[in-house]
């Protein structure tokens, strides 16, 4: 691996942002996710202090994202012209102060997850030197460092601890739990059920899946395409995408472990799920390393991914009993 590093486990990271913000803050622990959990509690609990003392109320949940930036100094604006994203955008403005641009079209859900986003941006070392601007194709994926541990910082403000840890505690994990924790903090299903599970103790793990192409079939199939070209009307028909796995988040004593891109079988619920957009409750058998593994689960289309011709995304919620 060229360039600076730092490994935490059995994880590299070496972005230069994350990297100097484990350096700076190496007296909390060498995890960056655990440091941007701890900068964004503090950030919060700083927060409360001066809205206290300014007669501010910031009573929750849902805990608005934009009171947050206010008392922090942080100016939000409505935009329909953002430059690097359809989301929300960070940029300095002098004299240390900074500004979030944000679209007030995206759904209230998304608008309030991606200004506490860029928030969180503000927890990195040097975060006025230049904007960021948030993506939303790259959410909680582990392989973008800082998009990653910004989205985690953002879901420590709009889903803050102890709040939210009490209330899945009280509720556990499942799909009913999930669609009242989302409408009670005002946040996605799919910002909420990630945070369900790094906050909760059960044996359990939850993914995404989306019918799409591992990145090496990606590449063979745009040298097959080009190659083609050279044959004057030839018609080229890619083959058919298969339902794989986008992100997997297990908690700590899940025991087993599904990887990004690993499809799954059309006979599998999960598939059906997909293609019928029916909720399902049930036992789920997944093919790993050819041993077929049996969890209990549910899973649920996200909203607003069924597109003509392709299945819906699905969440999975699966259950080692």
């Amino acid at each position: 691996m060229k360039g600076k590093y730092v490994k935490v486990g059995k994880k590299y990271y070496s972005h230069k942002s994350v990297v100097r913000l484990i350096e700076c803050h190496s007296d909390i622990c060498q995890n960056p996710e655990k440091i941007i959990r701890k900068l964004a509690q503090e950030k919060l609990a700083d927060a409360k202090d001066i809205a206290e003392a300014m007669g501010i109320s910031w009573d929750g949940p849902p805990f608005n994202p934009k009171i947050l930036a206010s008392i922090l100094g942080i100016l939000c604006e409505k935009s329909d012209e953002l430059t690097h994203s359809e989301d929300a955008e960070l940029y300095p403005v002098g004299n240390g102060n900074m500004v979030i641009r944000y679209n007030p079209k995206k759904p209230k859900a998304r608008q309030n997850f991606s200004i506490a986003h860029e928030i969180a941006h503000t927890l990195f070392p040097g975060y006025q030197d230049q904007y960021k601007a948030r993506h939303w194709s790259g959410k909680f994926d582990p392989e973008n460092e800082v998009e990653f541990l910004c989205d985690l910082g953002a879901s420590e403000f709009i889903m803050p601890t102890p709040i939210f840890d009490m209330d899945v505690k009280r509720m556990g994990v499942s799909l009913k739990s999930l669609q009242e924790l989302s409408r009670r903090y005002e946040t996605s299903i799919e910002a909420t059920s990630i945070r369900m599970i790094t906050t909760s103790i059960e044996s359990c793990a939850m993914m995404v899946l989306s019918h799409s192409y591992k990145p090496e079939e990606l590449d063979k199939l745009e040298r097959e395409k080009n190659q083609l070209k050279l044959f004057n009307g030839f018609h080229w028909e890619p083959p058919s995408k298969k339902l794989r796995v986008q992100y997997f988040f297990p908690t700590e004593n899940f025991s087993a472990y599904i990887p990004k891109y690993k499809s799954i079988e059309d006979s599998c619920p999960i598939y059906k799920v997909s293609e019928t957009r029916h909720p399902y409750q049930g036992p789920i058998s997944i093919n790993i390393s050819n041993q077929h593994i049996k969890f209990y689960g549910e899973a649920i289309i996200l909203p607003g991914t069924h597109k003509r011709g392709f299945g819906s995304n699905v969440l999975v919620f699966l259950y080692q009993r």
